[in-house]
């Protein structure tokens, strides 16, 4: 009864939550700030694990705090953060009763990027279009929002760290064409051996207003990989049983790039949209695919093949103002 009582205040507060875009001020206003609190309650029903032994079933209420900030230097600089509870590298939930006996949890920085634009706000001359770089831990450029649920390779809430350039150009009247290139480190070693690295470029194209379409097609590069990256991919630890922030849980480890010592990784891919609106709803169908050029069939584990193919599918709908979307999506990852 305790417990339901708390769940249904969480409810009530993360009812009434700031929408993140919502800044205050005006839009000449050097400083605004903004920021949201949701609370969620998980519950987890097992049968069995892998291994076949019996997992106890299991609820818990989680909460999740963030702080946004920007700051307008003049009109060719701007700067901006994010403050989010917690310390990974996803979502930044956090979990009611961890730590133990009413220990405080943590704050990380997320987001803490610099933009520089050649021209007034990044306006191309006669507002055809935009062009900024970004420094810093910043957005990741390569992932679209707004036409459908493109989270195949990247989680929403991951910020890069390392430079962007983000370009898009108006055609006619409703078309635009997009590029975006950065180079990213994911992990500078004080031995200097290896700096595991990403270099991405990504080329795409939308069109249409109450009718839209569009399609990219995105190139990654990494490379300079160690032991360590591939380990951390497995289960999310190095070498020597220290923690790291990823784990896709299920890399088989001498196929993601053919090496159980790192080496490159190379990878591939597209995704795209076709939305429509009609009065006060929208909705988006949305598609892709994506192979990794570097996997190799695994020797560890025979019978195993190179694992490098993802694609997804889906159709979502909602109010035009998004107070609402539901919809369903199929992503099927080797």
């Amino acid at each position: 009864m305790k417990r339901l009582l708390l769940l249904c205040a969480i409810i009530m507060m993360g009812a009434t939550w700031v929408p993140e875009s919502a800044f205050a001020g005006e839009e000449e206003a050097r400083f605004k700030f903004g920021g949201s609190m949701r609370g969620r309650f998980e519950f987890f029903r097992f049968s069995q694990d892998e291994t076949g032994s019996k997992k106890d079933t299991r609820g818990r209420i989680r909460y999740r705090f963030r702080f946004d900030g920007k700051f307008r230097v003049n009109e060719r600089a701007k700067f901006q953060f994010r403050l989010v509870s917690g310390n990974d590298s996803r979502s930044g939930n956090q979990t009611i009763g961890d730590p133990v006996d009413f220990a405080p949890n943590n704050f990380a920085i997320r987001k803490a990027m610099m933009t520089l634009t050649p021209w007034a706000d990044g306006r191309l001359p006669g507002d055809k279009g935009y062009w900024g770089f970004d420094f810093g831990r910043v957005t990741n450029p390569f992932v679209w929002k707004g036409n459908g649920r493109d989270m195949m390779l990247w989680d929403n809430d991951i910020a890069l760290g390392g430079l962007s350039s983000v370009f898009n150009y108006k055609v006619g009247d409703s078309g635009k064409l997009l590029f975006n290139a950065g180079w990213y480190m994911i992990d500078e070693e004080s031995s200097g051996e290896k700096d595991p690295a990403m270099g991405a470029a990504q080329l795409g194209f939308t069109a249409g207003k109450k009718t839209r379409a569009g399609i990219r097609g995105s190139f990654y590069h990494y490379y300079e990989l160690d032991e360590d990256f591939i380990h951390r991919g497995v289960d999310g630890e190095n070498v020597d049983g220290s923690k790291g922030a990823t784990a896709s849980g299920g890399n088989v480890p001498d196929g993601l790039t053919g090496s159980v010592d790192g080496g490159k990784l190379d990878l591939v891919s597209t995704q795209g949209f076709v939305g429509f609106m009609a009065g006060s709803v929208t909705m988006t169908a949305f598609g892709g695919y994506s192979t990794n050029l570097s996997a190799e069939a695994s020797e560890l584990f025979p019978g195993v093949g190179k694992e490098n193919i993802a694609y997804n599918a889906g159709l979502e709908g909602g109010n035009r103002k998004g107070w609402f979307k539901l919809g369903a999506a199929y992503f099927y990852i080797e």
